[in-house]
């Protein structure tokens, strides 16, 4: 109580509840001071909890400076917690994961003024500015750069962090300073829609989670080894004892795992209730793909088709062409801010957008693809969905000048979507939903839609997008340009033709929801002109197919959908 543990908090209830309970289980044996209390947020210093341990060693301890109880020391009397720099043996934390965006608020603390919290945040910013962090992944990011800064060599971290830690680009610097900074890198987290309400780690959050368990590494190893063990659970853990059990067989399994590509199966007694993929994320701050994969194989080979290469059941098959991004192939269009508002919103960008009344509606100048619609949008080629009304000095131009005919889905449902991407017959822009690709040769275009709407491109798309939410694969805008896809302006005049001819021939067929991909026969019809188009040996197309039902199976892509799951199940793969 008095040298071993320090914690800090900005609730006075959480302190005071803290160390009555430690209190409590101290066997009876006397102690002085404690290093646990509440720490202040805001005030004339614009204080930001523990958050200030960036910039000091020490912080005022308002609940015993105030109260002085916990201590054995009279009434007022002044006391601080001090953290040492790489002195911390442990760090364990569930952070807040508060953000300034999206009508969340950093800060939002009850009975704080609007000026005092905006106060906060600018100290905040200014506190993290040489850190790697970025303030939309929210408070969790900073905090995990504190724990680094305050862990010694040879320590240990351990952090409750949303799942969108491991996939969202606003998280990429700070797992890169995780790989470069830390070995024996553990990220847990449970199949995909198992474990929210009142199984979460947070509930209050209604976002999936993830455990975090790491080492901080010793000077000379930096950047040496950025193995990471990902460990997927089948159910939520619920009790304590159970955890017990199941951090022993984790830890057992993870010694038995013998490197990257390899798996294996977690088992507690007879029953399997994970596994755990150990893949190199080679310090780059990349989406950790594999973690949240129940099928270990699966895992692998989704990883390994982000970088070119089609491996499932002792086959191995290199793609020709090679791999580039989003970036390199195309130009991708301007943010829904710059295009417009749809009526009545907040008055930003260049138009103000109506729905369109029909298909005849459709057609015509500045229109945009600007919201999905999964019962319409079935096939490869779609109607725009809105109308833009110029607005008196808006910078129409440009965005007139940033039209295309192909479009992205950054906020991809696989539960009842059945396009990743999609193309239109004219000119449009894009909108909140869809976001514009420009490349000049229409058959590249025609390509790619094909491609990212194959099994192998919506599982690139998967290892890459967010999945905080089942059944959903977000992707930011900023991170469009770093997923990778085939380099499709290169694979040859001939092929770039057949891909034209099959998309038009393919253009008009319905499609099912992307989770249900494995009894569609229109996207097998899709596969084979992939498989074709990128010249893949022969056995690939069984190799997808395989691919395709292992895919589909994922809970991360399924969603427990009823239908889906029962689709599943008739087939026998449930």
């Amino acid at each position: 109580m008095e040298t071993g543990l320090i914690g800090t908090d900005v609730s006075p209830i959480a302190a005071h509840l803290t160390s009555a309970s430690l209190a409590a289980i101290g066997m009876g044996e006397p102690y002085g001071d404690t290093q646990i209390g509440w720490v202040n947020v805001g005030g004339s210093t614009s204080a930001i909890g523990s958050l200030d341990y960036f910039e000091t060693r020490e912080l005022g301890d308002l609940f015993q400076s105030v109260a002085g109880v916990s201590t054995g020391k009279a009434a007022n009397t002044k006391a601080s917690i001090s953290i040492p720099n790489d002195g911390i043996d442990w760090i364990l934390m569930n952070p807040p994961y508060s953000r300034t965006r999206g009508g969340q608020s950093a800060f939002d603390i009850a009975g704080l003024p609007e000026d005092v919290r905006k106060a906060c945040q600018k100290k905040w910013q200014n506190v993290v500015r040489d850190e790697p962090v970025t303030l939309t992944a929210g408070m969790g990011a900073s905090f995990l750069a504190l724990a680094r800064k305050r862990t010694k060599l040879g320590g240990r971290i351990g952090f409750v962090l949303p799942l969108t830690a491991a996939f969202a680009k606003s998280w990429a610097a700070t797992r890169r300073m995780i790989e470069l900074e830390f070995t024996d890198i553990t990220a847990i987290a449970v199949a995909a829609g198992q474990a929210l309400g009142k199984d979460a780690l947070s509930a209050d959050t209604g976002m999936e989670e993830m455990l975090l368990v790491a080492t901080r590494t010793q000077a000379d190893a930096k950047g040496k080894n950025a193995l990471i063990k990902c460990v997927t659970l089948h159910s939520p853990v619920t009790r304590s004892g159970e955890a017990g059990e199941l951090a022993r067989a984790i830890s057992g399994t993870i010694d038995l795992v013998d490197g990257v590509g390899s798996s294996r199966p977690i088992v507690v007694g007879e029953t399997e209730i994970g596994q755990v993929c150990v893949f190199d994320a080679g310090g780059r701050g990349a989406p950790w793909g594999p973690l949240g994969v129940t099928h270990a194989g699966l895992a692998v080979a989704a990883n390994k088709m982000a970088c070119g290469r089609l491996d499932l059941i002792g086959k191995s098959m290199e793609l020709d062409t090679g791999m580039t991004t989003l970036g390199d192939l195309f130009h991708i269009g301007p943010t829904h801010h710059l295009i417009g508002h749809l009526r009545g919103g907040d008055a930003i960008g260049a138009f103000e957008l109506f729905p369109v009344t029909g298909s005849a509606d459709a057609v015509g100048a500045d229109r945009s693809l600007w919201a999905t619609d999964s019962e319409a949008q079935r096939s490869l080629v779609v109607l725009p969905t809105h109308k833009g009304v110029p607005v008196p000095g808006g910078n129409c131009g440009e965005m007139r000048a940033r039209q295309g005919k192909l479009f992205y889905a950054r906020n991809m449902r696989w539960t009842s979507q059945a396009l990743l991407v999609a193309m239109t017959k004219h000119d449009a822009m894009g909108g909140s939903a869809w976001t514009a690709l420009e490349n000049n040769d229409i058959r590249v275009c025609k390509a790619f839609a094909l491609w990212a709407n194959s099994t192998l491109g919506m599982m690139v798309h998967w290892t890459q997008g967010q999945r905080t939410h089942a059944g959903r694969s977000r992707t930011q805008i900023g991170a469009l340009g770093q997923i990778p896809c085939p380099k499709l302006d290169r694979i040859g005049g001939d092929k770039l033709d057949f891909a034209a001819a099959s998309f038009d021939e393919l253009a008009s067929r319905q499609l099912l929801p992307a989770c249900q991909a494995h009894a569609d026969d229109t996207r097998r019809e899709i596969d084979a002109a992939v498989v074709r188009m990128l010249g893949l040996p022969q056995g690939a197309n069984e190799s997808v197919d395989e691919l395709r039902l292992l895919w589909c199976s994922e809970p991360s892509v399924h969603g427990q959908n009823r239908q889906a799951v029962a689709l599943l199940a008739s087939q026998g793969s449930g």
